[in-house]
């Protein structure tokens, strides 16, 4: 006789006549759902071109926040008016087909398991999952051919049957992660026609750049292009007034070149949102472009070098410190600050033997802990005095990019992940910019991504169960959501759809509330493959 595990996933049973889903009303917690609670659907039949998958489990994220916090007028959400036509938020999802229309017979079958690449594309146009399509924060969904016959074909990724429904949930926001440090720079002048900006006696740069427009080393100069905008600008020997004059004319995608050293040093003044949702890049430390380029290469953690995570308590944030620690030829120190000195203590206890398995020194620090701010970067600063090699801030505050610049070593990258609003300046050190320090940043992820994550997943090159701190069903779901507001817990929050009154509870109060589970956990607590079975098989 099959468990209920197994016949679980088979997906072969009849399906109920309807189903439970927490839509999205407007603005604010109060209009996800109705008086705190969810809806009950009418299940229908997919049409013909529609599959309909079953929810196994859902990632809460706090990117979820942003849709509770502007309602309609969130930008993938194009205006809808939600009081007339609601979604459904979530898009971190593992699924199973359970019934499919005509139109894809020949290509899905009932019990097959994908994970969601959210990015959909139709025709040249976002659909995104959790956004405009309907997503995981319900117990069934409905996908049409904008997901499974979009711009980069199937948007669905195909899962074993071996892998855990968690595991493979929580390879979507483990994608925007590896992406940060997978991106593709441009290393090289577009052409034709960058702004270069030399000593009149230099022009003679123009040798290679026929079409670029040549300007003395003058504000005046640069006031004769007001207006225009460009792909690249080239200065040589810059100053702080040219730099913060040039910057706000970079297109999007744009580099500004710095090449040689500063002529004067001082601050400039960076639209750091513009680095990470604009992909706005300033690359210097060398005396030629090419040097420059050759400098900036390196995207991914220095191999035996020393590694900083500003603020990385929350669930991206170790996330970041797990890959570290996880990563073959990883960095030799990673030091990891926050404000909440629990979220550190929970990640030497999460990862603390990992880090010790690979000889690689793990410090965390916490403000409490120093008598003033001052004391503790003095501290940071000791632990490399040469600067961290790479640097990552993971919140979002104007002040921790320059910070993060300030400790960053020669030709180091500074990866600003947390997404700061367009608009959003800080001052950063032109000397800093003339010496490689690279800002990069990025937002979201793209299939071949979440493809290179479940990959790692599947190969167990990668634990993504170590994200979890806590579990529900799909009735908590809008406690959860709470809790991801209030930074409750220091990792995921997972939801389990097809348990709907599994209460919201923390890792460490698995043992105590599901007794059955308590040696299912990982010796650090960790949710595993094997807690998740038991925890189906019980209450299914």
């Amino acid at each position: 006789m099959l468990t209920k595990l197994a016949r679980y996933k088979k997906a072969a049973g009849p399906l109920p006549e309807s189903y439970r889903a927490w839509q999205v009303f407007g603005a604010g917690l109060e209009n996800v759902g109705r008086a705190g609670q969810c809806q009950t659907l009418p299940l229908r039949d997919p049409a013909d071109n529609e599959i309909l998958i079953r929810i196994d489990v859902l990632g809460l994220c706090l990117s979820d926040m942003k849709i509770i916090a502007q309602g309609g007028k969130h930008a993938r959400l194009r205006g809808r008016d939600l009081a007339k036509d609601p979604t459904v938020l979530g898009h971190e999802c593992s699924v199973t087909v359970v019934k499919v229309g005509n139109r894809w017979e020949d290509r899905f079958r009932v019990g097959e398991r994908y994970l969601v690449q959210a990015d959909i594309y139709y025709q040249g146009v976002g659909y995104a999952f959790g956004y405009m399509i309907p997503g995981g924060m319900e117990e069934y969904a409905y996908l049409d051919e904008r997901a499974l016959d979009g711009d980069e074909g199937c948007y669905l990724l195909p899962v074993k049957p071996e892998t855990g429904y968690s595991q493979a949930a929580l390879a979507e926001p483990w994608a925007c992660v590896e992406m940060s440090y997978c991106l593709e720079e441009r290393l090289g002048p577009k052409g034709p026609g960058p702004l270069v900006v030399v000593d009149e006696v230099t022009d003679s740069c123009k040798v290679g750049f026929p079409n670029a427009v040549i300007l003395p080393r003058s504000l005046e100069g640069i006031e004769a292009i007001a207006g225009k905008s460009f792909d690249d600008i080239i200065v040589r020997y810059p100053t702080p007034a040219m730099v913060n004059s040039l910057a706000p004319k970079l297109n999007k995608g744009g580099n500004l070149w710095l090449v040689g050293q500063a002529a004067e040093v001082g601050d400039v003044t960076l639209d750091v949102g513009g680095i990470h949702y604009e992909n706005k890049r300033y690359f210097g430390g060398g005396a030629t472009l090419e040097a420059v380029a050759a400098v900036n290469e390196r995207n991914d953690l220095l191999p035996g070098g020393s590694a900083l995570f500003i603020g990385a308590g929350g669930p991206m944030g170790q996330m970041h410190v797990q890959r570290a620690l996880e990563k073959a030829k990883g960095p030799a120190r990673v030091v990891v600050t926050d404000l909440d000195r629990s979220r550190l203590d929970h990640i030497v206890k999460r990862f603390g033997p990992l880090a010790e398995e690979k000889n690689i020194e793990l410090v965390t620090l916490s403000p409490g802990e120093f008598d003033s701010p001052a004391a503790m970067e003095e501290r940071m600063r000791g632990l490399a005095p040469a600067g961290y090699n790479d640097v990552v801030v993971l919140a979002p505050v104007a002040f921790l990019v320059r910070q993060a610049v300030s400790l960053a070593a020669d030709h180091a990258f500074v990866n600003i992940f947390a997404g700061l609003v367009i608009g959003t300046k800080a001052a950063i050190p032109l000397e800093a910019l003339c010496r490689g320090v690279k800002l990069i940043g990025c937002s979201g992820s793209r299939i071949s991504d979440l493809r290179k994550v479940l990959a790692m997943v599947e190969a167990n090159e990668l634990d993504s169960n170590r994200s979890v701190a806590a579990i529900a069903g799909l009735n908590a779901a809008h406690e959860g959501l709470k809790a991801v507001k209030e930074a409750s817990y220091p990792g995921k929050t997972v939801i389990y759809t097809q348990i709907p009154d599994l209460p919201l509870m923390a890792l460490e109060e698995v043992p105590e509330r599901i007794p059955e589970l308590k040696d299912k956990l990982s010796p650090e607590g960790a949710w595993t493959k094997e807690a998740e079975a038991a925890l189906l098989e019980r209450s299914l």
